[in-house]
């Protein structure tokens, strides 16, 4: 088998995207798109729902009118994770290696330099998929990413998809009917403006537990009279901090429990904002679009996910970065609902 040059970032970044595979929930509801520049184009459709006109058999058809579309121009925001490689860090060993090994497998230098290299890479791949989630879900939550960086970028779902529910909706509310509220919200707004009835709610985890004890959501399961509904709590194995709950009136019920660390914060902190549901339709058309990432030192604009950098530093520090330019998009942003229920 052919050695990875790990000093070669076009062959190292092809090895990392070809090796990548999505673990996180709502990145892989979504296609990969990536861009020989660093902004693109998207089309947004607007679908109308005429009936053909009955006519005479004299007449001829009657003109309906062609849908328009909305161009929008997205620059993805630049993502960048880097990691250092000292000669302190050649001399510890490696996870799960023996402190003292006397054979002819004995790893070498360059070996461990390999290793070291590889898990740093595969584990800052991660710490951007982490960044995509959590990426995904502001948007899904608020309508926008704010990167802190530049100016918010904002997501093509209607204003109005993503609200604070009245105060007798709220989940806790004493006369709240928190299934009947999803089910309105299936019928005038995913079904209306998304073209298909909603088929996912997922939940934060102080919405769920108001959820599952509010009096109405128990009546409606007590029902023995006909199959409306069922909670049977599965983990997703799939998904990290993912559980499937059951099944309501065709919708699929799932709590988001993970975490990220917030490094200004120095704290654990929710990647699913825990007082909000996010319904989804059957068609989101979610996609992930990556930009092109520029190498000035080789003079190639790279169309890729993510981009492996090295240098060193003052001859004795090696330096690897992965860049990326990811941007979540949800084409159909009319089939999601996100609403704060607390």
């Amino acid at each position: 088998m052919p050695t990875l040059n790990t000093s070669n970032p076009v062959e190292l970044s092809r090895a990392l995207v070809l090796a990548y595979r999505p673990q996180a929930f709502f990145r892989r509801m979504c296609s990969t798109i990536t861009h020989r520049t660093k902004s693109f184009l998207i089309d947004i459709e607007k679908k109308t729902r005429y009936l053909a006109p009955y006519i005479r058999d004299e007449e001829d058809g009657k003109v309906i009118a062609r849908d328009g579309y909305d161009t929008i121009t997205f620059t993805p925001p630049k993502v960048g994770a880097s990691r250092n490689i000292t000669a302190k860090d050649l001399e510890v060993r490696l996870p799960g290696q023996s402190i003292v090994e006397i054979s002819a497998e004995s790893a070498s230098s360059e070996s461990v330099m390999s290793g070291l290299v590889i898990e740093d890479m595969l584990d800052l791949q991660r710490s951007i998929e982490r960044r995509e989630e959590q990426q995904i879900i502001e948007i899904l939550s608020t309508g926008k990413v704010a990167t802190g960086v530049g100016a918010d970028i904002n997501a093509p779902i209607p204003a109005e998809n993503i609200f604070t529910a009245a105060a007798g909706d709220k989940f806790d509310a004493a006369n709240a009917d928190p299934i009947k509220w999803m089910r309105d919200q299936s019928r005038k707004k995913v079904a209306l403006s998304g073209g298909t009835a909603v088929r996912r709610a997922v939940f934060g985890g102080d919405s769920w537990d108001a959820f599952i004890a509010n009096a109405k959501v128990k009546d409606y399961l007590d029902n023995r009279r006909i199959d409306l509904g069922a909670i049977a709590p599965r983990e997703d194995q799939d998904f990290p901090g993912v559980t499937f709950q059951g099944r309501i009136e065709g919708v699929d019920l799932y709590t988001y429990d993970e975490y990220f660390f917030n490094d200004k914060e120095k704290k654990n902190q929710a990647m699913m904002p825990v007082d909000r549901v996010i319904l989804l339709g059957g068609d989101p058309r979610f996609e992930m679009h990556y930009g092109a990432v520029f190498d000035g030192a080789n003079g190639t604009i790279n169309k890729t996910q993510t981009y492996a950098w090295e240098w060193i530093e003052k001859g004795k520090i090696r330096w690897r970065e992965l860049e990326s330019h990811p941007l979540f998009v949800p084409v159909n942003g009319g089939s999601v609902v996100s609403a704060k229920v607390l």
